[in-house]
């Protein structure tokens, strides 16, 4: 069961997880990249591309 977070703010509405303007529905989240010294370098590791993404990349493996 998904459960929403009001506490995330996401704006990725390609994620199977996006819900209306600024919503995760995802249970939990996980961002990486452990290195990272600045926000640009981050990622959502929970990112699912959507069936009906927008610009859905083509051959990328998703």
């Amino acid at each position: 069961m998904k459960k929403e977070s009001n506490d995330i703010t996401c704006y990725a509405k390609n994620c199977v997880y996006h819900k209306g303007s600024s919503s995760c529905t995802a249970g939990c989240i996980e961002v990486g990249n452990s290195s990272a010294c600045h926000c640009g370098e981050t990622q959502c590791s929970t990112f699912v591309m959507n069936d009906d993404a927008e610009d859905k990349p083509r051959g990328c493996g998703c």
